[in-house]
């Protein structure tokens, strides 16, 4: 199978109606995924045999509004998703802070960063995804955000404004998430900011033995993933029980808690698939 990863910020007029159309279009290639649409655009990644991917990316390039799109692919035994989600959101992004993607920072190349951070350039890179995100891999010295959602970035401004004066670069997974982090920080005074064009993904593509360490976190049933090339075995995060090193999560059985941890198969089985904060029978640890 073939898994798609993609987003473009556009105007959609009637974005109730290409939701409804985007669904069936899903539906007739059996596609399996999330795709959210909103009046802002379109973020999606899906799975699917490589010919049906390929009659996708067509109709999305033959598109009026989504033509253009830049894909990012990788492959899978088999389907990446359970099921097809295709939703009308406000956002194709949640940020609920009024900033609009026009007004994001301009693009750092991978090979520009690349190039950077290989002559020691004085810059400050700065981690926009989910803190269970960058506990598997994460770019080298970078700084990450203690947040569960993209939501809270607001919430933590007052302690990136110490970076306001210095040249920094943010990145997340494919992109979407720094057009409008970049825009936040931009608005709070940052005036030397840059984003790494096409994310994680693109320069993990370029560069799997770079400056990126760990594994990269996926929304989907892979839950991590690593490049064509990469060390085999490079990680930086361990187990929370036995603290071997693995980049393996698993979602706490606790019906409440739902947290994602590190978690190696044999304290998964241990613990019953609980974490930390309860015992093997999903009693709170007190």
């Amino acid at each position: 199978m073939k898994v798609l990863l993609y987003y473009k910020y556009v105007a959609v007029p009637d974005a109730e109606m290409e939701t409804l159309r985007h669904r069936a279009l899903c539906q007739k290639l059996e596609l399996k995924g999330r795709i959210l649409i909103s009046s802002e655009g379109i973020n999606g990644t899906c799975s699917g045999t490589p010919e049906n991917i390929e009659k996708y990316k067509e109709a999305l390039n033959t598109h009026k509004i989504f033509s253009g799109i830049d894909f990012k692919e990788s492959d899978h035994e088999g389907h990446a998703f359970a099921k097809l989600f295709v939703r009308l959101r406000p956002e194709v992004v949640t940020l609920r802070a009024g900033i609009e993607a026009v007004k994001a920072a301009p693009y750092i190349t991978p090979e520009q960063l690349h190039e950077e951070l290989e002559r020691g350039e004085d810059l400050i890179l700065i981690d926009m995804r989910n803190d269970y995100e960058a506990e598997i891999g994460r770019f080298r010295n970078a700084v990450t955000l203690p947040m569960r959602n993209f939501r809270d970035l607001p919430q933590h401004m007052p302690d990136l404004k110490k970076y306001a004066g210095r040249k920094v670069v943010t990145y997340c997974t494919g992109g979407i998430r720094c057009e409008k982090a970049s825009a936040l920080l931009k608005e709070h005074g940052f005036n030397d900011v840059r984003q790494l064009e096409g994310g994680i993904v693109r320069y993990c593509e370029a560069f799997p033995n770079g400056h990126f360490d760990g594994s990269l976190f996926v929304f989907d049933d892979r839950r991590a993933m690593r490049f064509p090339g990469a060390r085999t075995k490079t990680y930086v995060s361990s187990c929370s029980f036995c603290k071997c090193e693995t980049d393996r999560q698993i979602d706490c059985q606790d019906h409440i808690c739902h947290s994602l941890v590190v978690c190696c198969e044999a304290c998964e089985k241990t613990n019953n698939g609980y974490c930390k904060k309860h015992d093997n029978v999903g009693a709170p640890v007190l």
